[in-house]
């Protein structure tokens, strides 16, 4: 069956295409229109280039799965005549808005089919009137996305965004759900995830990936008071109460106005890795589980896993890397397809997902946009030349014509070396990020015992903190976070074969085991993702040479 997953939230919407459970095309809207974290209405655009990836018409389409996101006010059935007049004007002059699925949800104690009017959804996204239309929740996608990472069959699967936590058991052929604070809470209730976006705002950062790259730089000093305001209940909640302080956001501007941003930063980072240790042991020695999958946003921080690994030590622990809404479609169409064919089935057939290909396919354009250009090619020999390069200090985007992922994975990055010290600061620097966001260190499989001694291929793919071995501390020093921990990921030669080439040339030439790598981004915008963009990045000076299947360029004269 041909499933199209969609996710119309107010950041990071996004569309996706699966044929059972293989994954077709997967395309986040910020990629096509180049607005970071785009969102806020249905993604006609991802749509659109899933279904020309997978070379469907729209009428082919089996089922669609959508979530519980934001739609106009013209696919709901259930609105007062007040609502639609005001509506009608707004949109008359243009500040039209639209609704959120799961506000209304809530508000009328209904489910999501009795409130929109599929009909006109359907034939407005060109599909059949008579396919199954599956309304999803976040906490489910996110659930399933880290369960397909799993290698284990029993286990407790927890979760964590902006809206709560939800936790679901896997045991006896079962998959159930303990508690979804998505459905449970109130909106208005002060969940983990809530806290920590009042923090961005309070320390005028961008985003949560910025508060913990700079928790690392900051001593957990305020730990300990925060905890004070925050507990985990019988049931495994994690509850907040600072009405003693004058509510949450007086309290924490008052810490934004006195305190160092980086040792708020690294509190809060401290109190919540802390609360989620708590909580998720309570439950699995409630429930005799060993397994842990760890999915959702809050999950995306390295040192937060590696900070609860630690504390719990699990048998298995997995999780969807760099889990940001982008990838909700992918665990929409997951869910849909559990509850066609039950948890075993399910099981068997599942498809890891860390490593899909997403996106087009722009292996062979890139270097005839370089070469059209007026780029010069430096060589024919990629790998031995892009190697030789990066052991002389240079700044190399390492361009795969398939990307993996929403920010393009191993196939799309910004490599250095690590001996420098000043490397990742300098490298920052020319893509305008912060300096202290932290690059991860690219190692083959086979090396990953020698640089991270413990760590699994699955944890290292799912981008899990982990202490390196005392040999290379020095050797790779700008890869090293202020506590010594570093962000490994295990290079697959099948799926990323430029990189796996580029990392044994270099190692031969360097005797140094891995390689550094930022996302190939500027700023807050988009990862760079067809081949205009990589020779933007080029011809701005962002990177000194271009690394492709084929060859090695540098910017023209």
């Amino acid at each position: 069956m041909l499933v199209l997953g969609v996710h119309s939230g107010w950041a990071d919407a996004g569309a996706a295409v699966f044929d059972d459970y293989a994954m077709l095309a997967a395309v986040p809207l910020a990629r096509l229109t180049g607005m970071p974290r785009d969102g806020g209405r249905l993604p006609i655009e991802a749509i659109v280039e899933c279904l020309d990836i997978a070379g469907l018409r729209a009428d082919e389409i089996g089922a669609l799965c959508l979530s519980q996101g934001v739609f106009p006010g013209r696919y709901y059935n259930h609105l007062s005549l007040p609502r639609r007049l005001g509506r009608g004007l707004r949109q008359l002059f243009g500040r039209d808005t639209p609704i959120s699925l799961s506000d209304e949800m809530r508000r009328h104690g209904q489910a999501a089919s009795a409130l929109l009017n599929l009909p006109v959804l359907l034939d407005d996204l060109g599909l059949n009137r008579n396919i199954a239309v599956h309304v999803y929740r976040d906490h489910a996608a996110q659930s399933l996305l880290a369960l397909a990472e799993a290698a284990w069959d029993h286990g407790l699967v927890y979760t964590a965004d902006e809206t709560g936590c939800c936790a679901s058991v896997l045991k006896y052929g079962r998959l159930a759900v303990l508690f979804d604070d998505e459905t449970d809470l109130a909106a208005e209730t002060l969940t983990p995830g809530r806290l920590l976006g009042l923090c961005v705002d309070a320390l005028g950062l961008p985003d949560a990936v910025s508060l913990f790259a700079l928790a690392a730089h900051g001593e957990p000093m305020l730990g300990q008071a925060m905890l004070a305001h925050l507990r985990v209940d019988d049931d495994g909640h994690i509850q907040a109460d600072f009405s003693a302080e004058g509510g949450v956001q007086r309290w924490l501007r008052r810490l934004a106005q006195d305190q160092p941003p980086a040792l708020v930063a690294s509190s809060l980072h401290f109190a919540l890795s802390s609360l989620f240790a708590q909580a998720i042991a309570a439950l699995m020695q409630r429930h005799d589980l060993r397994h842990l999958a760890l999915g959702g946003s809050l999950f995306a921080d390295p040192r937060m896993v590696h900070m609860i690994g630690q504390a719990l030590q699990p048998a298995g622990l997995s999780l969807y890397p760099r889990a940001t809404n982008a990838a909700l479609p992918l665990g929409g169409v997951l869910d849909l397809l559990l509850q066609r064919d039950g948890i075993a089935d399910w099981q068997h057939r599942r498809q890891p997902l860390a490593q899909a290909a997403w996106g087009r396919d722009y292996t062979a354009d890139i270097d005839p946009v370089l070469g059209n250009a007026g780029c010069r090619l430096v060589s024919h020999d990629p790998v031995r030349a892009a190697a030789a390069l990066l052991n002389a200090g240079k700044l190399v985007a390492c361009y795969d014509g398939r990307a993996r992922g929403a920010d393009g994975g191993a196939a799309r990055l910004v490599l250095f070396s690590g001996g420098n010290p000043g490397a990742t600061a300098s490298a920052n620097q020319r893509l305008e990020r912060p300096g202290w966001l932290p690059p991860a260190i690219y190692v083959a499989r086979v090396g990953l015992g020698l640089l991270c001694p413990g760590l699994d291929i699955a944890q290292a793919q799912g981008g899990i903190a982990a202490l390196p071995a005392p040999r290379w501390q020095q050797s790779l020093h700008a890869a090293l976070l202020p506590d010594g921990l570093v962000v490994p990921v295990a290079v697959d030669a099948q799926q990323s074969p430029l990189l796996a080439d580029l990392l044994a040339a270099y190692a031969s030439l360097s005797e140094l085991p891995a390689l550094l790598g930022l996302p190939m981004q500027v700023g807050n915008l988009p990862p760079a993702d067809a081949p205009a963009e990589a020779l933007q990045l080029l011809q701005d000076g962002r990177v000194d040479y271009i690394v492709t299947d084929n060859a090695v360029w540098e910017r023209g004269t």
